[in-house]
């Protein structure tokens, strides 16, 4: 989600004001309209629609003020320009006077910054020199309080001028037609029919199968979720994820060994956890559209650790997990009550 990427049908009037985000849009709109306004953060769960409302604050700063330069950027693109910066024999120095340039700067998912002090530091530098220069700035995160690794100057009210709080999420109109999204969609909602069917009678199923469609899934949300593009028709695949889930926790299926099961569990929800930004059962401070997968790892695994792995890693990881779970837990299910998801 860089400075360069299309986000030009993000606009204000495409947004879709419900009570939960009036405050958060009118606040906005103000920092778009009024040069002297406060700088902005905005806090809430993901698909709440905080990017949105960063991106139609740059197209309508850009159509009104053409001479201002807007910067936005996520805290991953930052990263990866810190890393490349410094790697090429450049210095910090210059990563930040690439973005104090910018006459309004827009950063979005500072919770993706948790654990990455090096780079806090790098943008609480940034964002005292906007303070002290007279510019504005604005953030959006998914957590709205400190002690989640991300400093307390980073998201503490008294470090901004102004913030907001989205408390439900946002489901947005449907976007114009995509033929192709339309096709993959239409094939994986009859592949999740599919698969959910034959795992509730007891049917054709294989380890094989639910990892292809797991990586179909995986894929398919990668893709087309990456800008906070969540059609409403998508929700319908997500459904099916959370009844296969269901049949997943509750049923012994004869037709993989146990700890092939529990494997399966395991990824899942993992795979729903990182989709929760729009899933029927809110996990906390779940997100998703990065290509990254995010597995919360269960109570019995004695740690509250999230693995976080690509598309590429999984067979690996996937068959990893079936291994450990034969060596220690041959024959016992994992149950819901197992799952833990406070990190």
């Amino acid at each position: 989600m860089s400075d360069n990427k299309n986000g030009s049908k993000y606009t204000f009037d495409s947004f879709a004001v419900t009570d939960a985000n009036r405050t958060a849009f009118e606040k906005a709109k103000q920092f778009a309209e009024n040069v002297d306004s406060k700088s902005l953060a905005i806090f809430g769960g993901t698909a709440t629609g905080k990017t949105h409302l960063l991106y139609a604050v740059k197209n309508a700063i850009e159509q009104n003020s053409p001479d201002l330069h807007v910067i936005l950027t996520t805290t991953a693109d930052m990263v990866a320009s810190l890393t490349n910066i410094i790697s090429n024999g450049g210095t910090a120095e210059q990563f930040r006077e690439k973005y104090l340039q910018a006459d309004v700067l827009l950063v979005d998912d500072i919770q993706e910054l948790v654990g990455k002090e090096a780079i806090q530091n790098e943008l609480i530098l940034i964002f005292n020199s906007f303070y002290e220069s007279g510019k504005r700035f604005m953030m959006t995160s998914s957590q709205k309080e400190a002690g989640y690794g991300i400093q307390n100057r980073l998201v503490i009210r008294e470090f901004w001028g102004d913030f907001a709080v989205i408390t439900r999420a946002y489901i947005h109109t449907k976007f114009e037609l995509d033929p192709e999204r339309e096709e993959k969609r239409s094939a994986l909602l009859k592949e999740s029919e599919r698969l959910y069917w034959n795992l509730a009678h007891d049917k054709e199923f294989s380890i094989e199968s639910f990892k292809s469609y797991f990586k179909n899934v995986w894929t398919y949300f990668s893709q087309y979720i990456g800008l906070f593009d969540i059609d409403r028709e998508d929700t319908k695949i997500i459904c099916y994820l959370n009844r296969i889930d269901t049949v997943l926790h509750c049923k012994l299926l004869s037709n993989i060994e146990v700890w092939e099961q529990n494997a399966c569990i395991l990824f899942f929800k993992g795979l729903i956890y990182t989709l929760s930004s729009y899933d029927i059962i809110m996990y906390e401070e779940g997100f998703y559209g990065n290509g990254i997968l995010f597995i919360p790892l269960p109570h019995h695994a004695g740690t509250s650790d999230c693995l976080e792995i690509e598309i590429d890693e999984f067979d690996n990881w996937f068959n990893r997990y079936c291994e450990g779970y034969k060596r220690t837990r041959t024959g016992k299910r994992i149950s819901k009550i197992h799952w833990r998801l406070d990190l």
